[in-house]
């Protein structure tokens, strides 16, 4: 079985921090998208399963090459990057089309994509992928189990309000994976050391036999801008409230309790009584 994984170098976002005086990023770390590194995972399992390899695709800049080396010291049997200049500005539209057609050269009985990247977080990719391919499409994917004799898988995936649908599909197909796929990978070291030893195979338009002229992108970012300050809401101290009940509204963060009564009557009575309140207050009206 041949499995492809569509992963993508992103900023670290646990340390990244926007400078608005400078209006640059600080402390910038490229990472593996976490959700990528799952689809890796499952596809290395899936592998040691049924047998086959793991082929992890990767487009961007020359960069990006350390998450392909750190897929093959995972376990991947052997990585693509896709790199080129022409490739730098491409949306995700463009980017689905140009994985598509690499994977269009040779058979995968499973591609594996995130959900969703953590920096953009459109979602797109895995569907671009499938349509481009005209192949079956399951997102949100939560457990995979692949039935070689039948060429066929039965997917779990996350649906709203945290239920589970249960999809049959024939193979191949595309599947975009939850964060809760698969548990992190830890190799051994003859793995790590094997990894160390394979080569990336790096392809450019040209190799890939792509006119990117002939695919016009879908949308185009117009800029990216920090979300506005949102002021917070301070107590002001009433001064003609005493010391003992200004230090009482400190304690409590500047909340005032709202003041309320309990009506202990019988329900004829009680009944009377809260209708003659929302009289008095005029929230409702006689009649």
């Amino acid at each position: 079985m041949r499995i492809g994984v569509c992963v993508k170098q992103i900023l670290d976002p646990t340390i990244v921090k926007f400078n608005i005086v400078t209006g640059q990023l600080d402390n910038v770390r490229y990472i593996m998208d976490p959700v990528d590194e799952v689809a890796v995972s499952e596809a290395i399992k899936q592998r040691d399963k049924h047998g086959g390899e793991v082929v992890a695709i990767s487009l961007g800049p020359s960069k990006a090459e350390e998450v392909l080396k750190t897929c093959l010291k995972m376990g991947a049997d052997e990585a693509i990057h896709l790199c080129d200049e022409s490739f730098n500005t491409l949306d995700s539209y463009s980017t689905s089309i140009v994985i598509a057609r690499f994977l269009s050269k040779n058979r995968y009985d499973l591609i594996l994509c995130g959900k969703e990247s953590t920096d953009e977080g459109n979602g797109f990719l895995g569907a671009g992928i499938a349509e481009e391919l005209n192949l079956p499409l399951v997102t949100s994917t939560t457990r995979i189990d692949v039935f070689t004799d039948t060429n066929s898988a039965t997917v779990r995936r996350r649906v709203k309000g945290g239920d589970r649908e249960v999809v049959e599909t024939s193979l191949p197909a595309v599947f975009t994976v939850d964060s809760v796929l698969s548990s992190p990978l830890y190799p051994p070291l003859r793995t790590i050391l094997a990894g160390l030893k394979k080569s990336i195979t790096i392809l450019d338009a040209q190799a890939l036999g792509i006119d990117l002229a002939s695919i016009e992108p879908a949308l185009a970012s117009l800029g990216i801008s920090q979300p506005k300050p949102r002021l917070k809401k301070t107590a002001t101290m009433d001064s003609s409230l005493s010391a003992q009940e200004r230090m009482k509204l400190l304690m409590s963060g500047g909340v005032q309790q709202k003041k309320s009564s309990a009506i202990e009557k019988p329900p004829r009575e009680a009944a009377a009584e809260i209708i003659q309140f929302l009289i008095d207050n005029r929230i409702i009206v006689r009649q």
